[in-house]
């Protein structure tokens, strides 16, 4: 055993191209099998999150009501460093979408990206064509409001007004005219659902919306709402953590015995 580890030594610490292969390697095979678990029922125990499961009946609620549930992805854009919050939007969108395209019901989202946009729409029209109403696809339903926060802002604060959303969901890239849109869509019979991974707006959000999302929870919506490869990759990068740490901890045990050089 220390006659293998010494003859390892000299190539340690690994190259970055040699550590992405071991990941990638080890990462691969478990994303596979926590995949096929969760689209067989049998995905790993999440914990709540109230935001989440209050999406979920809201999407019901809408539909009873006949009103459509505004989604609002904020002014994040695709291929930018803020594509993941966009993307976590987007999830949560095709989630509302799909529900609603079953049901029959009309959907409404906006966005500050002009290449958010098409995305949306995409998603909305493969909702429709799998729910069996391709017809009833509009590409009115999704709303671009310019780049700027305050305009988008001004734009999917009127827009929810205008079409009597049951309630709202913000989630992807807000800034602090989040707080402005949030305060704007404040009605009695309206909940506000959502959050962004912004420290700064994360938190002024968490003051103002019934039920909040931050950091890494906004990135964990589609493990949460319905799709089984999120669920995987989530459990993925849980496996992943604690393999890195047993690697520390043997590593630190190695080198007190001497073994490591």
């Amino acid at each position: 055993m220390p006659t293998f580890i010494q003859a390892l030594a000299p190539y340690l610490p690994l190259s970055a191209d040699v550590t992405a292969l071991l990941v990638l390697l080890v990462a691969v095979p478990l994303f596979i099998a926590y995949t096929v678990r969760a689209m067989r029922g049998r995905g790993p125990a999440v914990r709540p999150i109230a935001t989440y499961e209050r999406l979920e009946r809201l999407v019901n609620q809408a539909a009873e009501s006949g009103r459509p549930l505004h989604v609002a992805l904020g002014t994040g854009t695709l291929g930018e460093p803020d594509t993941a919050e966009t993307l976590a939007g987007l999830t949560a969108l095709d989630f509302v979408a799909r529900r609603a395209a079953v049901w029959g019901q009309p959907v409404v989202a906006s966005t500050g990206d002009g290449a958010t946009l098409p995305a949306a729409q995409g998603l909305w029209r493969e909702g429709l064509e799998e729910a069996g109403y391709p017809e009833q696809y509009g590409a009115s339903a999704l709303h671009f409001y310019g780049p700027a926060p305050l305009a988008y802002s001004a734009g999917a604060s009127a827009l929810g007004a205008r079409r009597e959303a049951a309630g709202t969901l913000l989630l992807g890239r807000f800034g602090v005219e989040g707080l402005w849109l949030s305060e704007a869509e404040a009605g009695a019979e309206q909940a506000r659902l959502g959050g962004t991974a912004q420290p700064d707006a994360a938190a002024l959000l968490a003051t103002s919306l019934d039920d909040a999302v931050h950091g890494e929870e906004v990135f964990a919506a589609g493990a949460y709402l319905h799709r089984p490869s999120h669920l995987g990759s989530l459990a993925t990068e849980d496996a992943l953590r604690v393999l890195v740490v047993v690697a520390i901890l043997g590593g630190v045990v190695l080198a007190s015995l001497g073994w490591l050089g």
